[in-house]
């Protein structure tokens, strides 16, 4: 049966808003580097497990008032942590899952994305990008016994107004943000109070250990 004009009319119309908003929708596989970190090495053995969930986190806007924005951030927040951790401690073994209790371990840690907000052009009133992420860092000992459980939160901005792209300035700001985070987790993930107790804990287990050394 044929559609009458008006339903026809509908039809077109609706059909070329979806293609018009598919256009302007900005999607970004989140891409950079990260410099090593300039820090010593704390002589521990690190258990580093980055579940499937994180890396292939994708964050897909839902506020109606904004073009739809998706990030795929896991890949690079892999990137991040691994050399980071790597950068910490003089042993870092990455998991896909957690492993069973393993002696040969010190702490095991397991990073996980609580929320990332995002701010656009339209909200900054600039032609710039804002992101925030929030991270929840369970941190547990070789037996697998909880130490502390670190909530860390990371900003970034679009650092140019002259970028050709809404992606490359998505891009940019979000890059921004997990070089926050990877700063942050230098300089304050042994200040966390109970790893700062745990890390002092163990230094004194071990110079009691070599005391005992006749």
């Amino acid at each position: 049966m044929n559609k009458n004009p008006a339903t026809r009319l509908v039809s077109s119309l609706l059909l070329m808003t979806i293609v018009l908003l598919s256009g302007c929708s900005t999607n970004v596989t989140v891409n950079g580097d990260y410099p090593s970190a300039l820090t010593r090495k704390q002589p521990l053995h690190v258990g580093l497990v980055m579940d499937d969930q994180f890396s292939h986190y994708q964050f897909e806007s839902t506020d109606d008032k904004q073009l739809p924005v998706t990030m795929a951030l896991g890949e690079s927040q892999v990137k991040l942590f691994s050399r980071v951790f790597a950068d910490m401690f003089i042993s870092t073994t990455t998991y896909n899952s957690p492993p069973a209790k393993n002696p040969a371990l010190d702490l095991l840690i397991v990073p996980v994305v609580e929320e990332v907000q995002l701010a656009t052009p339209f909200e900054t009133k600039l032609n710039v990008y804002e992101v925030w992420i929030k991270y929840s860092l369970k941190v547990l000992d070789g037996n697998g016994q909880p130490i502390a459980d670190w909530l860390m939160s990371s900003y970034g901005k679009t650092q140019s107004r002259f970028l050709k792209s809404d992606e490359e300035a998505l891009n940019q700001a979000t890059i921004s943000a997990l070089r926050d985070a990877g700063a942050r987790l230098v300089l304050e993930f042994h200040r966390v109070p109970e790893v700062k107790r745990w890390l002092a804990s163990r230094q004194a287990d071990t110079q009691l250990s070599r005391s005992d050394i006749p």
